[in-house]
This record gives structure tokens, sequence and C-alpha cells, in this order.
């Protein structure tokens, strides 16, 4: 069986996986209301910005990390963005497992890169 053929069974797998289910249907309700949906949003980006500002060496901003502390805030009081953000880090460390495994399985052949 070719590569992609085991590719696209994986496409099947994740759509038939309840952790993505579950983040698809999390993700429909938070669409139901704009502005939870954009303080979901906002506080991913938020986050994303600091966790690779720090990855670069770089010392964490006070007025990002607050203003990430005052949208933690909002949301613990509001159960639509608590339900996605639960389901959203379930399905992240569940991807980021699964890349894991393909990144290791191609790393042999891309060993030439570590000399």
């Amino acid at each position: 069986m070719k590569i992609y053929d085991k590719a696209h069974e994986l496409e099947a797998a994740i759509k038939e996986c309840q952790e993505y289910k579950d983040l698809v249907a999390a993700g429909q309700e938070l669409a139901k209301d704009e502005k939870t949906k954009h303080l979901v949003r906002d506080f991913l980006m938020l986050q994303a910005q600091l966790a690779y500002a720090q990855s670069m060496g770089d010392k964490p901003i006070r007025k990002k990390i607050d203003h990430l502390n005052q949208m933690a805030e909002f949301i613990k009081n509001n159960q639509t963005a608590v339900e996605y953000l639960n389901h959203y880090n379930k399905w992240q460390t569940m991807a980021g497992e699964v890349f894991q495994i393909i990144q290791n399985a191609m790393a042999e052949g891309m060993s030439i890169l570590d000399q």
C-alpha cells in the first residue's frame, strides 16, 4: 500500500476520532457566540505569541502576561469558552503525539542533516 493511501487512512481515522469530533462540536457551539469566539481566538493567539517569544529566549512582557491572565478570568466564567478550550487542549495533545510519531518515522531519512 502506498504511503498516500496510509495518509488518507489517517485522515479518515482523525475524522472518526472522538476527541476530534468533540472539538468540532465545541467549535460549532463557540461559533454561535461571536464575542466569545473572538475572546477565545485572541486568548489562543496571545498564548501562542508568548510561548513563541519564550522559545526564542525573549523575556515575557509583563503587560501581555497581565492581559492573558485577564482574558483567562473572563474565559473561566464562560462555559462555552471553557468547553471549547478543554477540547482544544485535548486535541492539541493528541495531535502533537501523532505528529511526533510521524516525525520519528521520517527522522532516519533526514539524519544526514544532523551532521
